[in-house]
């Protein structure tokens, strides 16, 4: 028997979640869940969180944004999977080697911008199923697992890197993070704001003693926990470094 599918999203842009949710065939089977976010303007986490207080049935949950559009059909990927595990389309992954660690691009998606021009293909280096953390367009997790391990969003990351700290409140509760390969686009561009950095600077101090690097799937180095003072590459962008460093794995 299938299980149910929750699709929820934070919504200011109808038209948008419209063309990319509300009105697509591919989420046919779904109970679509759009929180009306245009009068109060709360931070996503805020209303991730009502959202799972509220819940009281069992399913899958896809937290994604209005802008997230599924290209085939979602229910059906998601029947049978692990439920102890962490799911999203695109994220990245740290390779920690002796002299110097490197961001790999894990997963793939389509990326365009809000008005469908410039499309292209966002695919990762990493090949195996495995991530450290995911893009905060979409995170997928099961009702058992969030109300097992008491999962929730950080309401001090209003919009940015909630997702990457969610995945790393997980891994320290003994939860994976793994790829779901599905065809998706994502409407979405621009350059990373002054939130974003000051997000980066939180997650710094608030896993600074964590043993684990981990890294974001945005911007070149970006990471915290673990030995910030370690080299850091990108790996699409510097693959010359394996050679710099004499990186053997």
């Amino acid at each position: 028997m299938s299980e149910p599918v929750y699709i929820v999203s934070v919504v200011r842009d109808y038209a948008m979640y419209d063309k990319c949710i509300g009105q697509n065939p591919c989420c046919t089977g779904c109970t679509l869940v759009p929180l009306d976010n245009r009068t109060e303007n709360l931070g996503v986490p805020q209303r991730y969180n009502q959202f799972m207080d509220s819940l009281e049935g069992e399913g899958w949950v896809v937290f994604c944004h209005e802008d997230w559009r599924p290209l085939e059909p979602l229910a059906p990927r998601l029947q049978g999977l692990d439920k102890g595990c962490l799911y999203g389309p695109i994220g990245a992954i740290m390779e920690v080697c002796p002299h110097a660690d490197f961001i790999h691009i894990t997963g793939s998606i389509q990326q365009c911008r809000k008005d469908g021009l410039r499309l292209r293909r966002n695919r990762g280096t990493w090949k195996k199923p495995e991530a450290d953390t995911f893009d905060c367009q979409c995170v997928i997790a099961h009702t058992r697992l969030l109300r097992q391990k008491g999962l929730r969003f950080d309401e001090k990351l209003p919009f940015d890197l909630y997702a990457e700290d969610f995945c790393t409140s997980a891994w320290l509760k003994g939860v994976p993070s793994r790829i779901l390969s599905v065809k998706c686009r994502h409407y979405s561009g621009g350059k990373l704001s002054e939130r974003f950095w000051q997000g980066l600077e939180y997650l710094r101090e608030k896993y600074r003693t964590c043993e684990k690097r981990f890294p974001t799937a945005v911007g070149r180095r970006n990471s915290y926990g673990g030995a910030q003072d370690k080299p850091i590459f990108n790996f699409r962008r510097t693959p010359w470094a394996r050679l710099r460093y004499r990186i053997k794995k």
